[in-house]
């Protein structure tokens, strides 16, 4: 397909998301078209507000950057009001400049009190050009351009029926060290080599426990693992970015109930769970086979991920662990 057609393609995968799946995507764009900037989906949202922050930092350069995404029908437009509280928003944030993305456009008083207030609007065709500019959706294969569908596929719930995918079994045992890997994606951009840096971790746990994050539904993958021509990066979800906000602020009540849900909601949790509220109570070696008898594992492989497993399914409090000479988990649950 040619520009044009892939501008209409991207722009019809764009209106197909979810409101928190726009702002995921214009925050893949935003990092996408300034490499050294940092960009994430905040942790709060909040109307008039800052959907996504961003930071420019280098030798002659710090600047803070607030972004809103308004994921409307075209014939929505964006009204001055909208611009205005915005403009608050920035006041009460602290940031130097901002920006509102939108699929739509913008009536003439909202471009008018945008131009005033030294705020940046980005259109839906100016959007969807960026994206095809950028390569952010599409494949350029010499002068046509062809669907990205991998990175397509990284939005929306997974399919949850028959075998659960590798991927989706956790090998990461430590929340601890998951709390500071999240914190480095939502303070960085992202990428293995900065998780590695800001949370002094090994590359293969800056993906062990990146990958546990996007379980959990706390990060987003932006780029499909076969993409030669990028390097893998991961962003915070807005709960991703709740749930680290939680814990920094010592919210430990709040940052639980956030990481149990995700647990709970993570498919292999949620199929041992229903076998043991049935069955009562099993041992380690029977939860190991259940993991392969759901998922894509071998059973070696799943003996691997059992330790990790179970520690995920002791954190809940209808779960209790018995130790003896061999480990059970107990029911407690209703």
């Amino acid at each position: 397909m040619d520009a044009v057609a892939a501008t209409e393609y991207v722009e019809n995968r764009a209106m197909a998301l979810s409101a928190e799946e726009f702002e995921l995507l214009c925050e893949s764009v935003l990092t996408e078209s300034l490499p050294p900037a940092r960009f994430s989906v905040t942790a709060f949202r909040q109307d008039g507000g800052i959907d996504i922050d961003g930071r420019i930092r280098n030798p002659l350069l710090d600047v803070s950057i607030g972004v809103q995404a308004k994921r409307y029908d075209p014939s929505n437009t964006v009204g001055s009001p909208a611009i205005q509280r915005f403009q608050g928003a920035l006041a009460d944030t602290g940031c130097d400049t901002g920006t509102v993305i939108t699929t739509s456009s913008f009536t003439i008083p909202a471009a008018e009190s945008a131009e005033r207030a030294g705020i940046h609007l980005v259109n839906g065709p100016a959007l969807f050009e960026s994206m095809v500019d950028l390569r952010v959706g599409v494949r350029r294969q010499s002068a046509q351009f062809e669907p990205d569908d991998g990175f397509w596929s990284l939005f929306g719930e997974p399919d949850e029926v028959g075998a659960i995918p590798s991927k989706r079994i956790p090998l990461a045992n430590s929340f601890e060290t998951l709390d500071t890997v999240l914190s480095a994606i939502g303070d960085t951009r992202g990428a293995k080599d900065d998780i590695v840096a800001y949370a002094n971790v090994s590359a293969r746990h800056a993906d062990l426990y990146a990958i546990a994050g996007w379980i959990l539904g706390f990060v987003h993958q932006e780029w499909p693992d076969e993409g030669t021509h990028r390097q893998r990066r991961w962003s915070l979800t807005r709960s991703g970015a709740r749930y680290v906000a939680y814990r920094t602020a010592d919210l430990e009540d709040e940052a639980e109930s956030l990481l149990l849900g995700g647990i709970r909601n993570a498919e292999i949790i949620k199929r041992i769970v229903d076998s043991l509220a049935e069955s009562g109570s099993f041992g380690h070696g029977e939860l190991v086979d259940f993991i392969a008898s759901e998922s894509e594992l071998s059973r070696s492989s799943a003996k691997r991920r059992g330790s990790s497993v179970g520690v995920w399914l002791a954190r809940l409090p209808e779960v209790s662990v018995e130790s003896g000479r061999k480990k059970r988990y107990v029911w407690n649950g209703n």
